[in-house]
């Protein structure tokens, strides 16, 4: 948990080294009767396929965020480890 809150505010402190994507979810479309479906067929049908476009979209940018921030997360654990290496070297009057 402490490392957790050390990680938050080098985030914090840096903002510079954080640039998250913001994936935008998809809408599922909405249920529809019977009736309305079968007199605007072609319109469901290019909404549900803009639904399944936007949905691959959307996974896509979560698996590249998710990337990103592992790639953060590691960058920033050998930021902390090179801290706490240095910082047992101090004296305590530093």
């Amino acid at each position: 948990m402490k490392q957790l809150r050390i990680l938050a505010l080098l985030a914090a402190v840096s903002p510079g080294t954080a640039f998250a994507e913001w994936c935008d979810p998809p809408i599922a479309p909405a249920p529809t009767p019977a009736e309305l479906a079968h007199d605007f067929r072609e319109e469901f049908k290019d909404e549900f396929d803009q639904y399944f476009r936007d949905a691959s979209r959307y996974t896509a940018c979560l698996d590249a965020e998710r990337v990103r921030v592992f790639q953060e997360m590691q960058i920033t654990t050998q930021r902390y480890e090179r801290f706490l290496n240095d910082s047992a070297k101090w004296s305590p009057s530093e």
